[in-house]
């Protein structure tokens, strides 16, 4: 009986055994998994900053805590594609403007893929608006905008760049789907205000009267 106790024991152990390692397999793919959304929601800077948070509390952190960081100096661009409106129509032939949707999707996904060239690694995605795309350079905590060395120059070029291979991107698009989409701009440079809102789908914006010129450039 001594015997089948011991056995039934070492039994039970190698059970417990196997499902504690299960368990924690799971808990690591799902924080793996949470990492992974949080990254594809906020800036790196940004969602680094609630991951060091999330390690000494949890993840009600996100709506427990504002985060904001004031800057002296960011460039900011609006890029719209103006006559975006004029293509969209909902038809029986594109699948009530499905297909229409589909190529901004195209367009977007192209300007999106600029911002992985080593050239516009300083350069941040704030959020798309229908068909107006906004960014702004100098968020990040290595590429800041100095007072001093130029950096200024140096980070708004990076952003005028950015916004020519916007324009070409849109013109191979024009040139492959036979339509004449044009990008209008407006740029601009001084203090903003970043922070995150919402709790359960928490945005990265950028606030100030820097984007609201910015702003009123693109848009008359």
């Amino acid at each position: 009986i001594h015997g089948r106790q011991v056995e039934w024991t070492a039994r039970l152990d190698f059970l417990w055994q196997i499902q504690a390692t299960e368990e924690k397999r799971e808990m690591d793919a799902l924080q793996h998994s949470n990492k992974r959304i949080l990254f594809n929601l906020l800036p790196a800077h940004v969602a680094t900053h609630f991951l060091d948070n999330q390690f000494r509390s949890n993840m009600n952190t996100l709506s427990q805590e504002l985060y904001h960081q004031s800057y002296s100096r960011v460039g900011v661009v609006f890029a719209s594609i103006t006559n975006y409106h004029e293509f969209y129509m909902e038809l029986d032939g594109n699948n009530q403007g499905v297909e229409c949707l589909r190529l901004l999707n195209e367009i977007i996904a192209d300007f999106d893929e600029l911002l992985g060239e080593e050239r516009f690694r300083a350069i941040d995605k704030i959020k798309t608006v229908g068909s107006t795309y906004m960014a702004a350079v100098g968020l990040m905590p290595e590429y800041r905008i100095l007072d001093e060395g130029g950096s200024a120059a140096l980070h708004l070029s990076a952003l005028v760049e950015f916004v020519f291979a916007m324009r070409d991107k849109l013109v191979c698009i024009n040139d492959n789907s036979y339509n004449n989409f044009m990008l209008r701009v407006g740029i601009n440079i001084g203090p903003v205000v970043a922070g995150v809102i919402g709790a359960r789908k928490p945005q990265y914006d950028i606030w100030g009267n820097t984007v609201n010129v910015a702003s009123r450039m693109d848009s008359t």
